[in-house]
């Protein structure tokens, strides 16, 4: 029986010989937690064909031939297909898939079957709006596949920058009989924010397949103000079930390793993180570099809290990172 079918239709086997080509995509916050892809906005994916018995990882170079170039997908209600081309299943031979997000970075973007996804001189200072994502590579695909209730080629988005969400500050103990505490200013200052990614051909959930950015070392350094409260400042109170937030997030960062300024840095070249806050009347700074903050790197798919605990007992400030995925990494300072 003959089938009227729109643009995205699904198809089945007795309808078209070749089905069509379309996609079940999800996003990732986590290694545990999967979101729905936000369905407004469309990505770009590319396939590469490998010959029949023909296997990704041992014949990718010489083998494998574009198939998909660069596809716009987009979500038409019910699937996720390119509205303006039709792409089919080949008759013999398999399907390796990239996808990266938003299509906005189309023009900056290649895909190669080497080196998989490249996006090159991405500014993320210039585009602090833009979650760049990239998909684990889908290797080696003769048909649709059918994941719960949908079916497509399974498209699994990770972050690929990280995010500083808020600042949380709090008391050792309950200082408010003899000591107000005060937070004036936070800064982020002298942090490279233009780079270059390379997914590699294997792009997966691992850190060690999760590709790789390169700083742009010749790009002009930017600095944050992330909070300013002028004189009177955001007062921190004691509290046994969480800190006081200051400021407003989240601030895109790009992922990067720092290098170790050593113990007399020149702050005004060193990435370094500035506190500015008052106990009572008196103020003070606190300076830390990145380097000692986040024990040398910010690795991708970061979502960073940094919580500032004040101490009156002592001058010793310590620095207690810990990163964790796409949700709430903490990063705690006693100051």
């Amino acid at each position: 029986m003959a089938a009227v079918l729109g643009a995205c239709s699904r198809m089945e086997q007795a309808e078209l010989p070749q089905l069509r080509i379309s996609y079940d995509v999800v996003q990732l916050r986590d290694t545990r937690v999967a979101e729905d892809y936000p369905t407004n906005r469309p990505f770009v994916s590319y396939a590469f064909m490998l010959p029949q018995g023909r296997t990704w990882a041992d014949n990718r170079a010489t083998d494998a031939a574009e198939y998909i170039s660069g596809a716009t997908v987009s979500f038409d209600g019910t699937h996720w297909c390119d509205h303006s081309k039709s792409y089919y299943w080949p008759s013999q031979g398999s399907l390796t898939f990239f996808s990266f997000s938003p299509s906005e970075l189309k023009s900056s973007t290649t895909v190669g079957s080497s080196n998989g996804v490249t996006i090159r001189g991405w500014d993320v200072h210039a585009n602090q709006a833009v979650d760049i994502m990239v998909a684990d590579v889908v290797t080696e695909q003769t048909a649709n596949s059918s994941i719960g209730p949908y079916t497509g080629v399974p498209t699994v988005f990770r972050h690929k920058l990280s995010q500083i969400v808020s600042f949380e500050f709090n008391t050792l103990k309950d200082y408010s009989a003899t000591t107000r505490f005060y937070v004036t200013g936070i800064a982020l200052n002298n942090l490279v924010q233009k780079g270059t990614y390379v997914s590699g051909a294997e792009v997966g959930k691992t850190s060690v397949l999760m590709g790789k950015w390169t700083p742009d070392g010749s790009s002009t350094a930017k600095s944050y103000k992330y909070y300013d409260g002028g004189t009177s400042g955001t007062e921190v109170v004691y509290s046994t079930t969480g800190g006081t937030r200051v400021g407003s997030g989240p601030l895109l960062i790009l992922p990067q390793t720092f290098t170790n300024p050593g113990d007399s840095p020149n702050w005004s070249l060193t990435p370094h993180l500035r506190i500015d806050y008052k106990i009572g009347s008196e103020a003070k700074t606190a300076l830390v570099s990145l380097y000692e903050l986040f024990s040398a790197e910010v690795s991708m798919n970061k979502s960073i809290t940094i919580r500032v605990t004040f101490n009156n007992e002592g001058n010793l400030i310590t620095w207690a990172p810990d990163q964790e995925d796409w949700t709430e990494s903490e990063f705690s300072i006693i100051m």
